[in-house]
């Protein structure tokens, strides 16, 4: 994914692959003069993180000689809340600038946080923090992520003249645990983390409200001193056996 002209946060740019060199030391060189001799091979910057590469959305699992391996993740689902109406409303090119718009500003607000955009879903995208790029603190990452998100997100409805629409947002639900990354599929074979902490990210993403970030008591209680105000939801959710706990980040 190739951000904006005019929206390309704080990044700073490497010019070897993050991914492989901290888990192997190597040093695939994705910017500058020897990153030619690796695209001779296929490997070229990933469209998941600009700062990894295309080996690092597949091959890890692979080394690991298994197609999932089980990491500690943290996990953000993000969707657009009141696209499907607006559709109806406004001229396709301005519904497409939208979409864009999104994309770039949640892959900025991840990148900036060592995560990975693994999915985007329709209106929806699905990223991951703590692999292929391994940092303690994933969960405070995650969390930052998503309200810087919620910012830009703001600022975006007013540049593309779309503020009266007052049911249009985005709404983020975040969860962490252990999940299975790697490849899943057979004849269609695709990157991404599976498992119960996905599934139940994405439910408590569907249970946020325009402009909520909605986490569980495993993401809150690493910080929860910087939202005191937060609130607490009992949640019925769609495929959840039992009743979460969730908590509305102010």
């Amino acid at each position: 994914m190739k951000l904006t002209k005019d929206f390309k946060g704080d990044m700073k740019e490497t010019q070897i692959c993050q991914g492989c060199w901290e888990h192997m030391h190597m040093p695939t060189a994705i910017r500058g003069p020897f990153s030619a001799f690796f695209r001779t091979f296929g490997i070229k910057r990933s469209k998941m993180h600009p700062n990894m590469c295309t080996f690092c959305e597949s091959n890890f699992a692979k080394i690991m000689k298994h197609k999932q391996v089980p990491v500690s993740t943290t996990i953000l689902f993000a969707d657009i809340r009141g696209y499907t109406d607006l559709s109806q409303q406004i001229e396709p090119e301005k519904l497409n600038e939208l979409l864009h718009q999104f994309y770039d500003r949640c892959s900025a607000a991840v990148w900036e946080k060592d995560g990975i955009v693994n999915k985007f879903i329709g209106d929806a995208v699905l990223a991951i923090f703590n692999f292929p790029l391994i940092r303690k603190d994933h969960v405070q990452n995650a969390v930052s992520a998503a309200v810087q998100l919620q910012k830009d997100c703001k600022h975006m409805k007013e540049e593309i003249g779309l503020s009266d629409f007052q049911t249009l947002g985005v709404g983020i639900g975040i969860h962490t645990g252990e999940s299975y990354v790697g490849e899943v599929g057979t004849t269609y074979k695709d990157f991404t983390a599976i498992g119960p902490v996905v599934n139940l990210t994405s439910r408590l993403q569907g249970a946020a409200g325009v402009g909520e970030i909605m986490v569980t008591e495993e993401v809150f209680s690493q910080v929860k001193e910087q939202f005191p105000d937060a609130q607490k939801k009992a949640l019925t959710l769609k495929g959840i056996n039992s009743t979460v706990d969730g908590y509305v980040l102010a």
